[in-house]
């Protein structure tokens, strides 16, 4: 099963996304940072049947950041998608969209997606996430907060493949504590998957903060990350149940 997940930034990188997209041609796309009106796009591009989408803030007033498209969240797409659950770890109260807050970029609301995707007659579960921001390395309380019920609901599947913009990098508690259960394909020689050149920031940012970890019940293969696709590089790689 070919797989990608990539946070894409909202629109800004579509001249390189959709043209890397039609080439690697997926199985599974996880994408972080998309906007609803989007998603028909990223599926033609992606050759991809179907999607699930769950948002995570409504950008509707000004900001530095992101265009007013409404809103944006996660998605993952596939040609089979059986089934699908998600749940809100922070934020999301009775239901209301958080809007997206210029100077609070902490304050919108945090999902996760499962889904059941059906690729060539077997069944892989794979969920994603954008994680609670923190601004820097260091865990934040309300990252280890956020983390607990994450990590209470990514523990009702037995199998799992788990991607996403972690927002905490390799080397401390949350990401090695995922790398206690699961195991981390992002290769172990690799220190950043942010992508200098394309990050608004300008800096080299020397953290890696996108995962991809595997339940027992899979193994993945010729897992890298590449660049010029987004201001985080791609991960891409092949996984195949055990």
């Amino acid at each position: 099963m070919k797989f990608i997940s990539i946070n894409i930034e909202g629109d800004k990188h579509f001249i390189r996304l959709f043209p890397f997209l039609k080439n690697q041609k997926p199985d599974v796309l996880a994408v972080q940072e998309v906007f609803e009106s989007d998603l028909e796009a990223i599926k033609i591009a992606s050759g991809l049947k179907k999607y699930v989408f769950y948002p995570q803030a409504d950008v509707a007033t000004d900001n530095i950041h992101l265009p007013l498209k409404g809103p944006w969240g996660i998605a993952i797409f596939a040609n089979e998608i059986i089934s699908h659950e998600a749940f809100y770890y922070f934020g999301h109260q009775n239901g209301k969209l958080a809007p997206f807050i210029n100077d609070d970029p902490g304050s919108i609301d945090r999902v996760v997606l499962a889904v059941k995707a059906r690729v060539n007659n077997e069944d892989f579960r794979v969920a994603t996430v954008h994680f609670s921001w923190s601004g820097g390395p260091d865990v934040t309380d309300k990252q280890k907060k956020d983390y607990l019920l994450l990590k209470q609901f990514l523990s009702k599947f037995d199998e799992m493949i788990f991607c996403g913009d972690l927002n905490t990098p390799r080397g401390f508690e949350i990401w090695d504590d995922l790398a206690k259960k699961y195991t981390d394909n992002i290769p172990m020689n690799l220190d950043t998957t942010i992508d200098k050149g394309l990050h608004k920031s300008g800096k080299d940012i020397r953290l890696v903060v996108d995962a991809l970890f595997t339940s027992k019940h899979y193994t993945a293969k010729n897992v890298q990350v590449i660049s010029n696709t987004s201001d985080h590089m791609a991960v891409v790689g092949e996984i195949e149940r055990v």
